[in-house]
């Protein structure tokens, strides 16, 4: 009799611990799916910035200088190459997204976003004929050459429950890292310095450090930006990259006026072999809102080097605001 309670009592404690099993894995699943319907129907807002098909864009391989301070505003001049006419595309362009769910309790979690970007980056080259002191007409082909291209970027996002207008708990993200990308592996960016008017913020660990979607990086409309990227390319001395930018870049936003573009400076290289790329950012004014941005390096090598039969490349997305004016 005592065997048969006993074995009735054993039996009954492993169906309550193979219930809270079952329990615990419903709702990891639960919280799971809930979070996987709230990144698909918001894909704009964590995916990657500026990689798609480009079939012929005029990068022109210019290098703004500094910027000079004159009575009428604020004059940049720029180099460009003046013997050839530099054409630039991406072509084959597919994204394989992969998410990976890190359930932390019943009201949090954290999910890793990746991609992986396939394509072909290709680069022509052509004669610059001039026809007058400020004017030219493309001449003939002169080189071509394409690399394979692929890159794996990473962003990091956190997720709590919150309360809705409705009174209704709602998984919504909070805070993100920076989106980071690499295709080869020479090239990294070290650093991000997002200085405005009297404000500093340096930015590194992008793999790591989340950021308060409600917080995002700011530039003044009226007083002074600049943005200063710090890159490591194996010890490669002096000038040997293209950096540029894109501010504005978001699905919603189809004027091009809100997709500015610019190229970024060569101004030294560290005692750590490091360099430093600069330019000052002139926002476009707009109503207060979230923009998506990005920085992209380009290791000029991988052109048409032979030696490096991949694109080598680096991007760096994060999302910012502007105000008129910013304080620290």
């Amino acid at each position: 009799m005592k065997l048969k309670l006993l074995l009735l009592v054993s039996l009954l404690t492993l169906g309550l611990i193979s219930s809270c099993d079952v329990a615990e894995s419903n709702q990891t699943t639960d919280i799971e799916d809930a979070i996987m319907k709230v990144i698909s129907a918001d894909d704009s807002t964590y995916g990657i910035e500026g990689m798609g098909n480009i079939e012929e864009e005029d990068y022109t391989l210019s290098k703004s200088l500094v910027g000079t301070q004159v009575a009428s505003g604020i004059t940049v001049l720029s180099l460009r190459d003046s013997n050839y006419v530099w054409r630039f595309g991406r072509t084959g362009i597919e994204v394989e997204r992969e998410i990976t769910i890190e359930v932390e309790d019943d009201s949090s979690a954290l999910a890793l976003i990746s991609h992986q970007i396939t394509g072909t980056f290709h680069v022509r080259q052509f004669e610059r004929v001039w026809t007058g002191v400020d004017s030219w007409e493309r001449g003939d082909s002169v080189r071509f050459s394409q690399k394979p291209i692929n890159m794996t970027t990473h962003r990091r996002v956190a997720f709590k429950k919150r309360l809705d207008a409705a009174g209704v708990e709602q998984w919504k993200p909070v805070a993100m890292t920076l989106l980071t990308g690499h295709s080869g592996e020479s090239l990294d960016i070290e650093t991000l310095e997002w200085v405005a008017e009297d404000s500093t913020l340096i930015l590194t660990d992008f793999d790591t450090v989340l950021y308060d979607r409600r917080h995002p990086l700011l530039l003044s409309q009226l007083g002074a930006n600049h943005v200063n990227v710090v890159l490591s390319n194996n010890d490669v001395e002096g000038e040997a990259e293209m950096v540029t930018g894109r501010l504005g870049y978001h699905p919603r936003l189809s004027g091009p006026d809100a997709r500015s573009r610019f190229h970024f400076h060569y101004v030294e290289s560290l005692a750590t072999g490091e360099k430093v790329y600069s330019q000052r950012i002139i926002p476009i004014r707009m109503h207060p809102r979230n923009f998506k941005g990005f920085v992209e390096v380009i290791d000029y090598r991988t052109l048409f080097d032979h030696d490096y039969p991949d694109y080598t490349s680096a991007t760096l997305g994060f999302i910012y605001t502007t105000r008129e004016h910013v304080r620290p």
